[in-house]
């Protein structure tokens, strides 16, 4: 099944978009074009990734850089 998430051209490179579905998924647009989708709740603490930092394509958390 797909499920739209976003316009490309509404995901610049380097950044996120969070999907509030059950359960909630980022897609992210890496610098290099490609998309990458990810359960968007960090498994240490109850945290977006999609409010985190994506460098290459690994995704740091918000609440504590990890």
């Amino acid at each position: 099944m797909m499920i739209p998430a976003c316009r490309l051209e509404d995901l610049p490179p380097g950044e996120a978009h969070r999907l509030d579905i059950d359960p909630p998924v980022s897609v992210f647009h890496t610098d290099d074009g490609e998309l990458f989708a990810i359960d968007d709740t960090c498994t240490h603490q109850d945290a977006s990734l999609a409010d985190g930092w994506l460098e290459g394509c690994e995704v740091e958390c918000p609440l504590h850089a990890s």
